[in-house]
Formats: structure tokens, C-alpha cells, sequence
């Protein structure tokens, strides 16, 4: 998508020039406050679309003519974006991000995993405090600054209870298909669509009732991102993904994909599927039975379908907003979910 790239190339600059900033007052604390700034940097610049970002933007054009001040209040939700990822990669023990290492990873090595694990969180924690510091120190009217941090702050609430819950899906027994939706909502699509939506409307003044409006978008388009997510974590490219393919397998992990194919296989492959799930020692061999199984019951093909028709859904919920370049931006958006390989 043309529209993310642009919003990619101006805010990556503003990212850049804030960690500078931090990398100074850091370096006037203590040489370990400097070595985090640098790792976060490092990171956060690393790679990603900045679809947040972009959301924030369109969501305040929806409503007001954008300025520099809204590409800098998006950088809030690039910086969240990170301190979640950070601290989710602590939880899936995974190593690798966007074709580099994670943060707990990068100070294992200078540590130990204890010390990794340990400086990473509050890696992760500094972020969340330096976007609210932004969106604080902005220059939008204090009530509509007040009710971003709100919001802000909120969609970071439902993100930890949705990832307790995800935590919860490898060990509780009868996780069902309703829990599972509560999590994708709770733990995507609040954070990816609706909550940097909302953060631009607010910014621009939108009123409760645009706000629903873009709930009703936003929460079909964020599941959908989601089952695409699922889709590609197992059979995905682990080189354009940057990060290891059924992660979510090794940790047990009950997508749509494997609660499907639970319903549907035989006995034998369902033994095999929980003979593979939550096994760290799982293999590329066992990962390929799993996928031939999931592919077999059809619940490859029915994640596919159901994430059509939350794009479809999505689509539909902007249908009366006035016609504008963010509008088709968030058009295109939908369809670019479904494509996305990465």
C-alpha cells in the first residue's frame, strides 16, 4: 500500500529524532539507561509497516485537516506497539523479531536469562511511559489530550487481558470459540485497529457516536488481522515473517486453525495434534503433519472464509462516511489484510 509507505517515511524520521533526544538525557543517567535507549531504537526501528501509525493519522483526516502535530501523537502507538512486543516475545520465548533478535535476547547475551528477562521488562515499560509523555506534551486542546490518554491507556488494559487469556489457551482444557473471540478482540483488534483509530479521532474532537462508528470497523478488520496472523504463523515464511514459523504450536496455542481441525479430525490426528501442541521439542516433520491436518479438515480453508467475511463486515460499517482520501485509505487497509504475506 502506497498511503502506509508515505506514513512510513514520515514517521520513521520523527522516531529517529525522538530516541536521539532520549539517547542524550540517557547518557547523562548511567551507561545501562544509554545501552537501553540504543537496543530500543535499534528495535523499534528495525522493520514494521507502521500501520498504527497510520490509523492515527486517517483517523484525525477523518475529521480535521492533518498536521505534523498527529504524526507525532502516532508515534505513541509505534512506541506501545514495541513495549507489547517486547514483552510478548518474553512470554512465547521466542528469540527472533521482525530478522533480528529480541530484546530479552539481545541482553541474555550480555547477561544471563534471568537479567534478560528482567531488563526487557522494563525496556518495555519505558515505552509505554514515553507515549504518554508524548501525547501529554502535545499541542491538541487538554480535553481532547486527556481523553486520548485515556484511551490509550485503556486499549493497553484490554491488550494485557487479552494476553492472559491467549497464556490461558494452552493450558485450559475447554477453551472454546467464544474465548477465543473475546482474545482476538481484547488482545488485536483493540491495539492494531481500534484503539490508533479512536486515538486520531479523539485528537480531532470525533463524538461518541463517530467513535461506535469506528468500532464497528475497526473490530471485524482487527480479528481479521488476526486469523491472517494464525494463518501465517503456521504457514508462513519464516524469512519474510523474521520471526520463527508455529511458534504458536510449541506453546500450545488454540487458534481458530487448530480448535477447527480438533472438531473435525479423526481420532489419530487429533492425537497428533495434541501430541504436537505444546511440545518444545516438536519438529519440522511433526509442524508438517499438523499443517496437512488443518489443511485436511478444512479449517485452513473456513479461517480464510471467516476472515473474508470480517473484512466484508468491516467494509460495510464506513459504507455513510463522507467520501475523503482517509476513507479509501481505510478501504484498502481491509483488503490489504487478506494479502499481506508478512
Amino acid at each position: 500500500m502506497e498511503s502506509l509507505k508515505t506514513i512510513k517515511s514520515q514517521i520513521e524520521p520523527l522516531l529517529e529524532s525522538f530516541f536521539q533526544d532520549k539517547l542524550k538525557k540517557a547518557s547523562k543517567i548511567d551507561p545501562s539507561s544509554e545501552e537501553m535507549i540504543n537496543l530500543l531504537k535499534e528495535f523499534t526501528l528495525r522493520g514494521g509497516k507502521r500501520i498504527r501509525a497510520a490509523l492515527v493519522y486517517h483517523g484525525f483526516a477523518l475529521f480535521q485537516k492533518p498536521n505534523n502535530e498527529i504524526l507525532n501523537a502516532a508515534m505513541a502507538t509505534e512506541l506501545v506497539h514495541a513495549f507489547l512486543m517486547i514483552h510478548d516475545d518474553i512470554i512465547d520465548q521466542d528469540d527472533t523479531r521482525r530478522s533480528g533478535p529480541t530484546i530479552h535476547h539481545s541482553y541474555e547475551k550480555l547477561f544471563n536469562k534471568h537479567y534478560g528477562t528482567s531488563f526487557a521488562i522494563l525496556a518495555g515499560d519505558i515505552l509505554h511511559a514515553f507515549a504518554n509523555e508524548i501525547l501529554a506534551s502535545s499541542n491538541f486542546p487538554d480535553n481532547h489530550k486527556v481523553k486520548a490518554i485515556e484511551s490509550l491507556n485503556n486499549t493497553v488494559t484490554k491488550v494485557i487481558y487479552g494476553e492472559s487469556l491467549d497464556v490461558l489457551s494452552s493450558i485450559k482444557p475447554n477453551f472454546t470459540k467464544k474465548d477465543l473471540e473475546l482474545t482476538h478482540y481484547l488482545k488485536t483488534a483493540s491495539y492494531t485497529v481500534e484503539g490508533p483509530l479512536h486515538l486520531g479521532a479523539i485528537l480531532a474532537g470525533a463524538t461518541n457516536q463517530q467513535l461506535q462508528t469506528l468500532s464497528k470497523y475497526a473490530i471485524p478488520l482487527g480479528k481479521a488481522f488476526q486469523l491472517q496472523d494464525d494463518i501465517l504463523g503456521l504457514f508462513g515464511d519464516e524469512k519474510k515473517l523474521g520471526k520463527p514459523v508455529a511458534s504458536d504450536i510449541k506453546e500450545g496455542k488454540k487458534t481458530l486453525l487448530i480448535l477447527k481441525a480438533l472438531e473435525k479430525a479423526s481420532e489419530h490426528d487429533k492425537t497428533v495434534l495434541k501430541a504436537s501442541l505444546n511440545n518444545q521439542n516438536v519438529t519440522k516433520e511433526d509442524i508438517q503433519k499438523v499443517r496437512d491436518i488443518v489443511t485436511a479438515t478444512n479449517s485452513l480453508e473456513h479461517s480464510q472464509n471467516t476472515a473474508k467475511k470480517l473484512i466484508k463486515q468491516a467494509k460495510q460499517a464506513i459504507t455513510n462516511l463522507p467520501q475523503s482520501e482517509s476513507k479509501q485509505f481505510l478501504i484498502e487497509l481491509a483488503d490489504y489484510m487478506l494479502e499481506r504475506t508478512i
